[in-house]
């Protein structure tokens, strides 16, 4: 019974990883770097941005609002950058969601002190 538990589980566990996909996107404009990272698993997508502030005088960077286009969107309005000079957000989907792949197109734009840039993330 004991063998049998074991096996059971070291099956399962096995057939989780190899269900699970790991992405990484990349880009920047003249101030923003934004990465992407996505994770699939079982169905299950969570993707988790950080973008970082790259220009000067970061002090004066008001509120900011952001938007991931990619297989959905999702985004924000933050009041200011984090210590780090950036902002981390995620977003989390179903396996009733279309997910990433390693060719998905994905747009970034950011505005901010009455600016707007957008460009591109491409695959690591």
């Amino acid at each position: 019974m004991f063998r049998m538990v074991i096996t059971l589980f070291i099956t399962v566990l096995f057939l989780s990883a190899c269900g699970s996909k790991d992405y990484v996107f990349s880009g920047e404009s003249d101030n923003w770097q934004a990465d992407l990272k996505v994770h699939q698993s079982s169905g299950f997508e969570k993707q988790e941005l950080l973008l970082k502030f790259q220009g000067e005088d970061v002090e004066s960077i008001g509120p900011i609002t952001y938007k991931v286009d990619s297989v959905g969107s999702f985004g924000g309005t933050r009041d200011k950058l984090q210590e780090n000079e950036s902002i981390e957000d995620y977003s989390e989907a179903n396996p009733t969601n279309a997910q990433v792949s390693e060719h998905t197109e994905i747009e970034v734009t950011v505005e901010w002190n009455g600016e707007t840039e957008t460009f591109k993330l491409t695959k690591k």
